[in-house]
């Protein structure tokens, strides 16, 4: 089997697609970087990733739907709160004007939009668009220049102390739509995959759900973190794409046209592929 050239961020939740990819035996180039940066260097091609495809966000995908087309059957997502984005909002604050926002991440910014104006109309401002200021991820700093403060933590973290109401963005996602958050999908262009490259990372998904803890392991020693606490997080994501995954994508890309994001909703086009029916993988 050829190597794969992937692109993909650092976020732990990845791990046990590496894992299993690894466990398989599946030759792979894994190029890191931060999620912004991947969309770009998929928007012009870049040499990195010429002929593989990168782990994007939902909303780098719907800019350049037509562009791309998606891996089937594999996605990371999650319904439950986990802090891996957080909305911090200073507690004096009654209307959000300008909300400091990881330079790192992309959907999230889309993603705190769609939730305050659909589920806390009351703290939009309503006299102006919201402002969004980059800034990096230090969130008792954000929240000295901005009202509020969004933060997509890479690994487990703590909800931010102090004289703060913090929202977890996931799990209002669950509860405006009543479907998980995607966190992204592999995209790739149309002739960069066959069908053995296909087939070998779906299977490494699969058998990599079932290294959770080996995944837990080689993430604690990455991130400095315990292993207890590591498979709990990894245990919080889902890793395939079903029927609910799509479902929240196209919902998100619907929100993201009608508040104005996006000029279209995007239709999701998977690779073309002849790959039968997987059978069910027991994790036990």
């Amino acid at each position: 089997m050829s190597t794969l050239n992937l692109g993909l961020s650092e976020a732990m939740y990845l791990e046990p697609i590496i894992s299993g990819l690894n466990g398989l035996g599946i030759p792979t180039n894994i190029h890191r970087e931060i999620p912004a940066k991947l969309a770009l260097n998929m928007s012009e091609a870049s040499p990195l990733l010429k002929a593989g495809c990168a782990f994007l966000s939902p909303i780098d995908y719907g800019r350049r739907g037509g562009d791309y087309r998606i891996v089937p059957r594999i996605a990371i997502s999650s319904s439950i709160p986990t802090a891996t984005i957080t909305l911090s909002i200073n507690r004096n604050v009654s209307n959000i004007h300008r909300i400091a926002v990881d330079v790192r991440v992309t959907s999230e910014i889309i993603l705190a939009k769609i939730i305050l104006l659909e589920k806390f109309p009351n703290l939009a401002s309503d006299t102006e668009a919201i402002q969004f200021v980059p800034m990096m991820p230090n969130v008792h700093e954000m929240l000295s220049k901005a009202d509020a403060a969004l933060v997509v933590n890479q690994y487990p973290n703590q909800y931010p102390a102090g004289n703060v109401f913090t929202v977890d963005l996931v799990q209002e996602w669950q509860d405006l739509t009543e479907l998980p958050y995607v966190h992204g999908i592999w995209v790739g262009r149309e002739d960069h995959l066959n069908d053995e490259a296909i087939s070998g990372m779906i299977n490494g998904q699969r058998h990599g759900e079932t290294l959770l803890p080996e995944a837990g392991e080689r993430a604690a020693a990455m991130f400095n973190r315990t292993q207890d606490e590591c498979l709990r997080h990894l245990e919080s994501f889902r890793y395939s794409l079903g029927e609910a995954e799509e479902q929240s994508l196209s919902e998100f890309f619907r929100y993201a046209y009608y508040h104005g994001v996006l000029g279209d909703v995007p239709d999701l086009n998977f690779f073309a592929t002849s790959l039968p029916p997987l059978p069910q993988i027991s994790s036990n």
